[in-house]
């Protein structure tokens, strides 16, 4: 029982952070092209890649940062869904086709298809509030890394555009202290966000409830496979500190 955390891009897939954790082991960082991922990101593609691996290294927990749904219609909230009035996120996903700002509308929706692919075409689940009742699942769940560098009690990692290759190394070091991982040095910045979603997976891997913040409400799945609303998963708190 394993996890894989993606930083996910919707231009290129050298842009992806991939970080495939045993429970209780080292993360290894993967190389989108030795998954057969290259040039132009297609969703079908990229999630019969994905799931090619999961199957080979039994993973359960698969964490996308990315939208997973639109918002609900009948939701009081405008704009946006609730998870992401709750966490504050940069992009705001409204009816289908509406995005604020509109320059992530295109990443918006490849998520939303990646997403998509996973569940209809591969068997996933999203996940939802009583996820421990569930057996014999696989997980695909909604991340964001900001809130999760901040309920690790860290600084949050700063933008690509404000963070080189010296910024991107002092917050690998923050992010190895405040988890029990050993880190591999010469991270990018997508690869260490996938690494700070990391902890949210191992709860639901183990079934951890306590160690799990899920914002918003479970997935609503329309009669035409549309889905609205969802939950983003943060860990609650660090899973610990690693020793020595």
């Amino acid at each position: 029982m394993t996890i894989l955390s993606i930083d996910l891009a919707s231009r290129n897939y050298s842009d992806l952070g991939l970080c495939h954790l045993a429970v209780r082991g080292r993360p290894e960082i993967l190389n989108p092209a030795a998954l057969g991922l290259t040039g132009a990101p297609s969703p079908v593609d990229l999630a019969s890649a994905i799931d090619r691996f999961c199957r080979q290294e039994d993973v359960s927990v698969l964490l996308l940062d990315g939208p997973q749904g639109w918002r609900w219609p009948e939701s009081s909230i405008q704009h946006m869904r609730l998870c992401e009035r709750v966490l504050n996120t940069p992009a705001r996903t409204g009816d289908p086709g509406q995005v604020k700002p509109r320059t992530y509308l295109h990443f918006v929706q490849f998520s939303i298809e990646v997403f998509r692919e996973f569940r209809l075409r591969h068997g996933w689940s999203l996940l939802v509030e009583d996820w421990p009742s569930h057996t014999n699942k696989r997980w695909v769940v909604e991340t964001f890394p900001s809130v999760a560098w901040d309920l690790l009690g860290l600084p949050r990692l700063p933008g690509k555009q404000r963070c080189g290759a010296l910024e991107v190394e002092a917050w690998r070091i923050r992010l190895e202290g405040a988890t029990p991982y050993t880190l591999p040095k010469g991270l990018s910045h997508d690869e260490l966000q996938a690494i700070a979603a990391l902890p949210a997976g191992v709860a639901i891997a183990e079934g951890r409830q306590d160690r799990v913040l899920l914002a918003g409400i479970d997935p609503i799945i329309s009669e035409d496979g549309l889905v609205f609303e969802g939950l983003i998963a943060c860990p609650r708190a660090a899973t610990g500190r690693r020793s020595g």
